[in-house]
């Protein structure tokens, strides 16, 4: 099926195939009052894109900050919780870089790693404060054990 696009004004009419401008793919939900089933928009509109992109990663990125504050905030997190949120940190990074890069516009892009680079800056802290206080419980153990 092709896609064209007619502009007409009082002089020419200019016909332009949609198959040559790039732009953004993606499947709606289809909601039940919908008297249209729609499989595919395509959204050429730069600004737009950058909108309803900005839109879905904001979910990504707000699911990894709650996972973080959680493993920063608690006193009882494991090393290996802050590995897991750093390893979901590292694939919402890669999900910008590989999937909405080209459409993001820059600031946007480098305002959102930017976040990214801070949270894992965070956990790499906690990280560090949960091997000393393992560190410490540990030498407390030693010397519990020396007097007994």
């Amino acid at each position: 099926m092709s896609n064209y696009k007619v502009a007409k004004n009082s002089e020419r009419a200019n016909i332009l195939n949609l198959k040559d401008i790039a732009g953004y793919d993606f499947s709606p939900k289809n909601s039940k009052s919908n008297a249209i089933k729609v499989k595919k928009v395509t959204v050429v509109d730069s600004k737009m894109i950058d909108k309803i992109l900005s839109m879905k990663f904001e979910k990504y990125f707000r699911r990894l900050a709650t996972l973080a504050l959680r493993v920063i905030e608690d006193d009882d997190s494991t090393d290996d919780a802050a590995d897991i949120v750093l390893d979901e940190a590292q694939l919402v990074k890669e999900i910008l870089e590989n999937r909405y890069k080209k459409f993001l516009n820059y600031e946007k892009e480098q305002l959102f790693l930017k976040k990214i680079r801070i949270i894992e800056n965070q956990l790499q802290m906690k990280k560090a404060e949960i091997k000393k206080k393992a560190i410490y419980l540990e030498m407390l153990e030693r010397q519990n054990t020396r007097h007994m």
